[in-house]
């Protein structure tokens, strides 16, 4: 039996909607293409007004009464919607299954984010709102080759971390199992003499405390990292931005936003590009697939001062978010810096280097002659005076060195900072106060500050570039300013540059001192929705929702649809189309279609380009659309910003505006039954199979039958409950009917009114025992999808609009 059009359905689950229950097995419910609203729900006032994420299943299947083959079947979006603040996603998971309901779905989404590496093992006992824990709970200790060490984890602002519950056997009633994903916002709060770790939102149950037994196990609460590593793949589509016929695919974007975002801008005023005192120098190279980079450089500074960060700075981007050096691993050496990346950056974007110069910098001890045509810097001196003839450290604070005395014993201790010298930064002088004696120091110091050249990073993530505005002083302490245009470049009195990928170039007329330099900029903030709203956690989807639409070594369909209006058709009537159009369609107002597989209404040649009409269309309503869309499939070789390379060039030339969608392949459609088994018993257990029993089903001559149209993805058991009568139970569906080897046995799907599957009498034959066991495995020629539409708040001018979802394959 050939394939048609007709064959290729799309079935809706048991449930569509937002609620808890929605999802589950495929019904007979087809999707009936063209009319709207038949997978989402028409877009609300409220859907626009604050957002909106909406999640659905769909059964893309080959619906026969035989078990013909649909060869790499596979499915995309083919047309976007048409407002812009109106996205749709299909997330492939291997973990969707076809019982899956809402619950299941969200929990797929938020898979890619897991509890981690353990931080402590017994955490203090949180209560219900608490939002914070003392830094103190950062420290673990550990046993190696017979020896305990003890560990100190950092957190920084931003990470995300997961607080659980976890111990074994039976789950406890008054401490269940859970885990709180959460955001620290504060690394050091106010609170006791160790400080604090605060992070939102706050926990929302009890854990027990470290002393609590459960199950006979304590530490019961645990403090971990997280694990980001996505087992999803999107596929989403964007438009062509200018005509193309060959390998390079100029498309809108490449990235789309999975979640609802708020934008919401935030000012940054007086930023300095010194660290401290320290003005660093930056070098840059453009980000690719990598995550390791060498940077060749032969003037990094290195030194054993402890008042000075030596360790080189490195700034990326990724999914659109500024990472820095607690997200990367920096390596010196000689002559190269080696940086391993914690995440794969965005491609084409800047990764970034600040390190101290040796050629500005230089290390110094006061043992030694203090150098000519150099400055002491400010906050780098760490060493040691005498007083009261007792060896005692100083802190160095506002141009002056001071000790800590002590005074008293016991509780009348007080303590006192002293003052024990003056600093002259520039000329290396420092006074001591009369008492003290024996300095000794090591510091930095600089050349006198002169640059003509300005490199740095900006600090934001997403900068609107036209508030940039930069201030620097002369070394004639003449102070100079430029501003930046949307575009990127940078003028003003003295100064000229641009920015890209958030990496500033400055130069300027006369010779500057960049530790004077201050530059305001404002900075777009993504704010995501809580997770009550949707019900989905944004700690638990990666890249703060950004997602990649395409991926290396995945498929696309490039495509493009013309429309024609059909006046007054009447048999006889021949259309032009372009040659070659891989799917022709006529539709009326209610946009049902008029192709049939007899040509009743229009018949096409592709090759003359050609649609002859066979009928004057009276049974439909007008108007009607004559569509004829061009596509084809490339596998894509690299992905960069806005640019899509596949690994040849089109068959054609596609205009600006075509489609080029990301391909979901669900491989071959084909309903059949896997291996047959039996067992002399069963312990309700789907994982492990037993002995062989004595009876033994004859699929050889009496193959168990499925259809396309009917079978199911499902694991079964025929459990004997006497030597004829046996009961059928499925793994997820449960048990479904019960049966005899004396008549054919053909349980009834409810959601289909047509048979799971069906076995002969005359394949069971004799010898069963009561207990006894047959299990095989059912295959459906359906798979289940996961379409995904996102609203972005904002007024909307649309007031209807569609997405289409294209489901293709070639007959075997």
């Amino acid at each position: 039996m050939s394939i048609t059009r007709n064959d290729l359905k799309i079935f809706k689950p048991e449930q569509l909607g937002t609620s808890d229950d929605a999802g589950g097995q495929r019904t007979r419910n087809a999707v009936k293409s063209g009319k709207l609203n038949e997978l989402f729900t028409a877009i609300s006032d409220i859907d626009h007004a604050q957002s909106s994420l909406d999640i659905v299943k769909c059964y893309p299947a080959l619906d026969t009464i035989d078990t013909g083959t649909l060869l790499d079947a596979h499915v995309f979006i083919s047309q976007p919607p048409s407002d812009p603040l109106v996205s749709m996603l299909l997330v492939e998971a291997d973990a969707l299954d076809d019982e899956d309901r809402m619950v299941e779905m969200k929990e797929i989404l938020e898979s890619s984010v897991t509890a981690g590496s353990l931080i402590r093992s017994g955490a203090p006992g949180f209560l219900p709102n608490q939002n914070s824990f003392s830094r103190e709970y950062l420290q673990s200790t550990y046993m190696f080759d017979g020896k305990e060490y003890r560990k100190t984890t950092s957190l920084r602002v931003g990470q995300v971390i997961a607080i659980t519950v976890e111990y074994a056997g039976i789950e406890d009633a008054d401490w269940p199992r859970k885990t709180h994903y959460a955001m620290v916002t504060d690394t050091n709060a106010p609170g006791n003499s160790e400080g604090n770790i605060v992070f939102d939102p706050p926990i929302d149950f009890a854990t027990p405390d470290y002393n609590v037994t459960v199950n006979a196990t304590s530490n019961c609460t645990k403090l971990r990292l997280t694990n980001e590593a996505s087992p999803l793949t999107f596929h989403g589509v964007s438009k062509l931005t200018a005509a193309s016929s060959n390998k390079n695919l100029a498309v809108q974007a490449v990235q789309q936003n999975l979640l609802p975002v708020v934008l919401s801008e935030q000012v940054k005023t007086g930023q300095a590009i010194s660290d401290g005192d320290i003005v660093r120098k930056t070098v840059s190279q453009n980000a690719t697939t990598a995550q390791s980079y060498q940077f060749a450089l032969v003037d990094v500074l290195q030194g054993a001062n402890i008042a000075v960060d030596y360790t080189p700075i490195t700034t990326y981007t990724s999914g659109g978010i500024q990472y820095g050096s607690d997200d990367a691993i920096v390596v010196v050496s000689s002559d190269t810096v080696s940086v391993t990346l914690s995440r794969k950056p965005d491609l084409n974007t800047s990764v970034s280097l600040q390190y101290i110069s040796g050629v500005s910098y230089q290390n110094y001890d006061n043992a030694d002659a203090f150098p000519a045509d150099r400055a002491l810097v400010p906050n780098t001196l760490t060493g040691r005076v005498t007083y009261m003839s007792s060896l005692v450290p100083f802190t160095e604070l506002d141009g002056a060195l001071y000790i800590t005395v002590v005074y008293g014993t016991g509780s009348l201790v007080s303590r006192e900072e002293k003052r024990v010298a003056i600093v002259d930064y520039q000329t290396g002088s420092i006074t001591l106060e009369s008492g003290i004696s024996n300095l000794t120091y090591v510091g930095l110091v600089i050349a006198p500050e002169s640059a003509n050249v300005a490199t740095f990073v900006l600090n934001a993530s997403d900068a609107l570039l036209d508030t940039f505005y930069v201030q620097v002083f002369t070394v004639g302490d003449v102070l100079i300013s430029a501003s930046c245009d949307s575009n990127g470049t940078v003028t003003g009195t003295g100064i000229s540059g641009s920015i890209v990928n958030n990496l500033v170039q400055l130069s300027f007329t006369q010779d500057v001192k960049l530790s004077t330099l201050r530059y305001d900029i404002t900075e777009q903030v993504r704010n995501l929705p809580p997770a009550d709203i949707y019900g989905l956690n944004p700690l638990r989807i990666p890249n703060a929702g950004i997602v990649d639409i395409y991926r290396a070594w995945g498929t696309i369909a490039v495509s493009h649809t013309d429309y024609q209006n059909i006046v007054s058709p009447s048999n006889g009537t021949v259309i032009t189309i372009r040659t070659g159009s891989n799917f022709v369609d006529i539709s009326d107002a209610t946009g049902a279609s008029l192709w049939t597989a007899t040509s009743d209404h229009f018949s096409v040649d592709s090759a003359a380009g050609t649609v002859t009409l066979n009928s004057d269309f009276s049974s439909f309503t007008a108007p009607f659309i004559l569509s004829d869309t061009i596509s084809e499939l490339a596998l894509v070789t690299a992905v960069n910003t806005n640019t899509v390379t596949i690994s040849a060039a089109l068959s054609r030339e596609y205009p600006i505006g075509s489609s080029v969608a990301s391909v979901q392949i669900l491989g071959d459609l084909q309903a059949r039954v896997g291996k047959v088994r039996d067992m002399t018993s069963w312990a309700n257990n789907w994982d492990l199979d037993g002995e062989a029993a004595q009876g033994t089903l004859n699929t050889v001559d009496y193959p168990i039958e499925v259809t396309n149209a009917a079978a199911v993805n499902e694991d079964w058991v025929l459990v004997f409950t006497s030597t004829t009568a046996f009961r059928c139970v499925g793994k997820r569906i449960g048990q479904i009917a019960t049966g005899d080897t004396v008549n054919d046995f053909a349980p009834i799907n409810s959601l289909t009114n047509q048979p799971y599957f069906a076995i002969r009498s005359g394949a069971f034959g004799a010898g069963w025992n009561p207990g006894e066991a047959i299990r095989f495995a059912t295959v459906a020629s359906a798979k289940p999808v996961m379409p995904i539409r996102t609203v972005q708040a904002g007024h909307s001018q649309i007031n209807t609009d569609r997405a289409v979802l294209a489901f293709r394959g070639n007959e075997a």
